[in-house]
């Protein structure tokens, strides 16, 4: 099917992954190629982001090894001036590139009292416009620590990713005593699979075959949302 969900029962929350399952490209490639055409990043870190988004399509992904090395590379960078691009990042080439529907659905969800949650192994600074445009409650993310102003390293407790997601899904819905049946979740990889397993609605969006395997046994709803016609799918494809 190509349709969105729709529910009997609104979930209380829907938890949502954003790699994938609200757009086919990598949001934090596109971020680090808008940063290596401004002269911020070498080339070869972008080549580096496009090999890793391979090895997350693939399930083996070294998410915290990722995340030190990114830091890394931007820690000399102002916050101010990373939050400027990501907002141009997003209006240029995360926005044009969500699939069809992705705004009406969520904005529907609202409107029937669910609160929409980001939940991404991208940086938080990456997909905050993305959050704001959906209308979301709430982000996700790998926590990061600053200093001076700037992104110096990671922060306590796991990575936002794998594992990770369900295990700050979890903390959130309890921390507002939200019991995880209540929930929903979104996501389209083999390493969301925790998080998607504890949610009281799984969708599956554009699985990848093991995925997609689990998700028919599973009885997981499966959606297949088209891209947008007018981006041309030569242009920052990860």
């Amino acid at each position: 099917m190509s349709d969105w969900p729709t529910f009997d029962v609104p979930p209380k929350v829907a938890f949502v992954d954003v790699d994938g399952t609200l757009l086919a490209e990598t949001t934090t490639y596109l971020f680090a190629r808008i940063m290596q055409r401004r002269g911020l990043l070498r080339r070869s870190f972008v080549l580096r982001a496009v090999w890793h988004g391979l090895q997350h399509k693939l399930g083996r992904l070294d998410y915290g090894r990722l995340v030190a090395f990114g830091l890394k590379n931007i820690a000399t960078i102002p916050v101010i001036d990373l939050e400027r691009i990501a907002y141009e990042n997003f209006k240029d080439y995360v926005k044009p590139r969500l699939y069809e529907g992705v705004a009406e659905h969520f904005a529907a969800l609202r409107q029937a009292g669910t609160g929409i949650v980001l939940v991404s192994s991208s940086p938080g600074i990456v997909i905050q416009p993305l959050a704001i445009y959906l209308g979301c409650v709430d982000t996700l993310t790998t926590p990061v620590r600053f200093e001076k102003g700037c992104l110096v390293g990671l922060g306590d407790g796991p990575p936002c990713y794998g594992e990770g997601k369900l295990h700050w899904a979890s903390q959130w819905a309890a921390e507002r005593g939200i019991d995880l049946s209540e929930t929903a979740a979104y996501a389209d990889n083999w390493s969301d699979r925790a998080l998607l397993e504890r949610s009281g609605r799984a969708i599956a969006v554009h699985p990848h075959r093991k995925l997609r395997r689990l998700a028919k046994k599973r009885g997981w709803t499966i959606v297949n949302p088209h891209r947008p016609k007018q981006v041309d799918s030569s242009d920052g494809k990860s």
